[in-house]
């Protein structure tokens, strides 16, 4: 690092730091385990998803360090901050007529302040953001696209990369960990653990358990708990379901980013009545709470890296 800066960076940096809005000594997601979901897709990411806003706006335009790298919240480092520091969010800055309760508002992209900052200077003294872009930046040159990307997304229901919308009052299920057991054996998954599950070819066997969460009802109280297969990542209409069973006694696990979960539902298949050798199956959940519609875990509007996850291939 250099001993000396120009007088010039230091009123740059010193605007930056001022002007962000300061989330405190501890950041929640300062803990976050295990590594960012990879997208292995060769299709690029729906910009009206929050995976494409994350991969090309958020992390290359908004994260930059000494701002909301973790510093400063929102939170952009990851998939997973983005949206936990986003919706339904509390505000830290408003406008002169208190216009803004939280950052973003799934339905309604006017009463989300996010979209405030992005257009205006809410109270004559913050900038719009971004305040800093880099040169050669894709915000320089798409600003007005991409701000409309982001009111698309939160018009849509600010979905997350499940494809489901938060609601503060009473939220979906949803997943927490999956992983397949032969004879008592964890299979190993592609792409370094968040790829499809590993299934040998010569196994006829498999039981997959399912780690799920909600706000008000235990796991092992949701009903429907139906698992479906289908040999694409979005052909699930029509495709007929076998009953999971809940399990009394949970079994503990690695889980998609904890190190550690309660698995309490399981389906035990042949995987070779689904695929054959080289062949990938893509599964999906589907449960429900006591106040919500039936939950489907992915939905076509999740992010790919969550379809592969939950898929398995047949290997030698």
């Amino acid at each position: 690092m250099k001993t000396y800066i120009s007088l010039i960076a230091l009123a740059s940096f010193l605007l930056a730091v001022w002007a962000c809005e300061k989330a405190g000594t501890d950041n929640p997601f300062d803990d976050q385990i295990g590594p960012p979901p990879v997208d292995t897709t060769t299709v690029p990411p729906d910009m009206t998803s929050i995976t494409g806003l994350h991969a090309r706006i958020f992390a290359p335009t908004c994260a930059n360090s000494g701002c909301h790298d973790g510093t400063f919240e929102p939170d952009f480092r990851t998939i997973e901050s983005t949206y936990n520091t986003l919706v339904y969010h509390p505000i830290i800055k408003n406008n002169p007529q208190g216009d803004y309760t939280y950052r973003v508002v799934p339905g309604d992209p006017d009463a989300s302040q996010l979209m405030a900052r992005l257009t205006y200077d809410i109270d004559g003294q913050s900038g719009i953001m971004p305040l800093i872009v880099d040169q050669g930046a894709e915000w320089n040159t798409h600003s007005a696209e991409f701000i409309q990307y982001i009111r698309d997304w939160i018009q849509a229901g600010a979905k997350d990369v499940f494809g489901q919308s938060y609601s503060p009052l009473d939220a979906v299920p949803f997943m927490r960990g999956c992983q397949g057991l032969v004879q008592g054996v964890t299979m190993e998954r592609a792409e370094g653990g968040a790829g499809a599950i590993r299934i040998p070819q010569s196994v006829d066997q498999i039981t997959l358990y399912f780690s799920l969460a909600d706000d008000k009802t235990l796991p092992q109280n949701l009903t429907v708990n139906e698992i479906r297969f289908a040999s694409g990542p979005d052909d699930f209409f029509g495709q007929a379901g076998l009953q999971m069973e809940v399990l009394d006694n949970p079994i503990s696990g690695k889980g998609f980013s904890d190190p550690v979960v309660a698995f309490t539902h399981r389906v035990t298949i042949d995987p070779r009545q689904y695929a054959s050798l080289d062949e990938t199956v893509y599964f999906r959940i589907y449960v429900q709470d006591s106040s919500n519609p039936l939950t489907e875990i992915p939905t076509n509007a999740g992010a790919y890296y969550f379809k592969n996850y939950f898929s398995f291939t047949i290997i030698e």
